[in-house]
């Protein structure tokens, strides 16, 4: 090839070169039609008709345009914003919306507790805290209630060092200093928990909490006094998974789950809270109704009347069933606290609260099913169709039993399968 012939080949690529640039701009505005046919014909134009290495530049560029159209770049780079978002984009995950409804300490918050220890951060140090003061307070609160129900019953401390320490929980004002955060704590009040704690008497007046609103976990927090009430104090899982704290707003968490992202609202279970269930979300993808079965010895703590916690559960659940926007949607029952249930009925006889009740005294699995059956028929009465379980919420195993078995009830639901079954 003779160098006039070199010098116009390479003449010929830079003026191809600006014309290919001008034509990319021209691209990303939607101008130009065929990449390759102009830039054929604006070769072919620019070749001098009068030179004898035309036909030898003509078939160079043809083959150097024929070697790209095979290779597709012109295609990629026309469509490489569809490549980009086809290689580097993760397809939508489906989600699921729950709403968590129930009466007032039917355990919604320990349910969303364990959502976070599985599937969230497990409660770092810093948050767990956070919890020191509410801990502590359910600790001081529960020997204050019992201390004033002993006074309200006409019932008396086995021993003077009992009746002396009771007088240190006779008013909970003074022990609000210790519930501050990192308070310095009086070690006389251990001793003066564990005197009480092990006063027959006190026993006698604790197994009648069901009389007086004493906490669920009260005994829990008084047998592990010495630890709560410790300088250096730092709550365990299960401390805060028995703490009461009553929800007074919605709390919303969000977890990925691999197949599905599920958004679980917890609504407050106070009667002030409830009707802003239906103002929250008119369609959500089930819900979850938990209730107590515990409390069927206990009236509700929110009005004068006497009213059995059962009760008021069932009535809020057969409200919930007759909600017309609600009325396609799934509902999961969880018939929670049957760990508490199971003792519960070895001293208090359910037929003392439901005297319809025809089953054997002190009988855990005839006592529960009793229970659900009241459930049931209120289903049965809308129409409506559900699934139960029995639960025990603070048990993080039983936990994720029971929630791998929502999880694929929501998920065959979302399909369209089967629904609920």
């Amino acid at each position: 090839m003779t160098i006039p012939v070199v010098r116009h080949l390479a003449n010929s690529i830079k003026q191809s070169w600006k014309k290919w640039r001008g034509i990319f701009q021209r691209k990303s505005q939607g101008r130009s039609s065929n990449f390759c046919e102009e830039m054929e014909t604006d070769n072919e134009d620019d070749m001098p008709h009068n030179r004898r290495g035309r036909s030898l530049l003509h078939r160079i560029w043809r083959a150097i345009v024929s070697i790209l159209q095979r290779l597709q770049i012109f295609d990629f780079w026309r469509n490489r914003e569809d490549f980009y978002q086809r290689t580097f984009t993760k397809p939508a995950v489906p989600e699921a919306r729950l709403l968590v409804l129930g009466a007032s300490d039917t355990g919604k918050s320990t349910f969303m507790k364990q959502m976070r220890l599985v599937f969230g951060d497990e409660y770092p140090v810093p948050d767990r805290r956070r919890h020191q003061p509410h801990i502590r307070r359910n600790l001081l609160e529960s020997v204050h209630r019992i201390i004033q129900a002993m006074d309200t019953f006409g019932i008396t401390q086995a021993t003077q060092e009992a009746q002396d320490a009771a007088r240190r929980f006779t008013d909970l004002e003074p022990l609000e200093q210790f519930l501050e955060d990192d308070a310095i704590i009086d070690h006389q009040l251990v001793e003066q928990t564990q005197l009480l704690w092990a006063d027959p008497m006190v026993q006698e007046v604790y197994i009648r909490g069901n009389e007086y609103h004493l906490m669920t976990n009260a005994d829990y927090f008084i047998t592990n006094a010495e630890r709560i009430l410790d300088d250096n104090y730092i709550p365990n899982v299960d401390d805060i998974l028995r703490m009461r704290y009553p929800t007074r707003t919605s709390v919303t968490s969000t977890y990925d789950l691999g197949e599905m992202r599920m958004t679980m609202h917890d609504m407050g279970g106070q009667r002030s809270e409830r009707e802003q269930w239906i103002k929250h979300d008119n369609n959500p993808t089930a819900i979850l109704f938990l209730a107590s079965l515990s409390e069927y010895d206990q009236n509700v703590e929110e009005i004068p009347e006497q009213k059995n916690r059962v009760q008021e559960s069932l009535d809020i659940f057969e409200d919930l069933l007759g909600y017309p926007p609600f009325e396609t949607t799934p509902v999961i029952l969880l018939l929670n606290k049957s760990d508490i249930f199971r003792s519960k009925i070895q001293y208090h006889a359910l037929r003392d609260y439901f005297p319809e009740y025809d089953g054997p005294d002190g009988d855990e699995i005839e006592g529960r099913d009793f229970i659900s059956r009241l459930y049931e028929k209120l289903a049965v009465r809308h129409r409506r169709h559900f699934v139960a379980r029995f639960t025990e919420a603070t048990n993080t195993e039983n936990f994720r039993a029971i929630f791998t078995f929502i999880r694929s009830t929501v998920s065959r639901n979302m399909m369209g399968r089967g629904g609920l079954c």
